[in-house]
């Protein structure tokens, strides 16, 4: 008879200091501080799976900005932390690379007018943020045009594609 060997868990708390992991879930759950985020994952190095929390709102709000979804963590590399400015806590949900520096990416949420992004953007990876602030803005121009059936023109793309990159590289 085969028995199931029960994996070792460890909760992490942001408050510790960083996480990453690679994700294999993350899924919405009922928690001692409301609707919170579990995401399942195992730490670089480690041998057992570590669960981390972040509130529903901050997590989909960073999870889409990284252009996931949820159901789309599952194999991706996050480093989770947080962060304190002007007196409040903040959670923050970053790609990370193998070599452990967090990758910065645009965010890809058409109806997002703010974005964030963790540090301005290397002069080798500038083109790939426009493109993806291109794409972004075309995806927004577009989805606000069936909505309220305006027509576009592609100067509207462009000028979208320009906010979103400037924002971008404010940060």
């Amino acid at each position: 008879m085969a028995h199931k060997q029960e994996s070792r868990m460890a909760i992490k708390k942001l408050s510790d200091g960083p996480v990453e992991m690679v994700v294999s879930s993350a899924r919405l759950v009922e928690g001692q501080y409301g609707t919170q985020v579990q995401f399942v994952g195992v730490e670089h190095g480690a041998d057992e799976e570590t669960l981390v929390y972040v509130s529903e709102r901050s997590a989909v709000r960073q999870i889409e900005r990284l252009s996931l979804s949820l159901d789309g963590c599952s194999g991706e590399s996050l480093r989770f932390e947080q962060v304190q400015k002007n007196g409040k806590t903040y959670n923050n949900i970053h790609r990370a690379n193998p070599s452990g520096a967090v990758a910065p990416v645009a965010p890809s949420n058409p109806s997002a007018a703010k974005v964030t992004v963790s540090a301005p953007a290397p002069k080798t990876d500038i083109f790939e943020l426009y493109a993806t602030c291109l794409s972004n803005a075309a995806k927004m121009t577009l989805a606000m045009a069936e909505e309220t059936g305006i027509e576009i023109k592609g100067s509207d793309v462009i000028a979208a594609a320009a906010t979103l990159f400037i924002q971008a590289n404010r940060r």
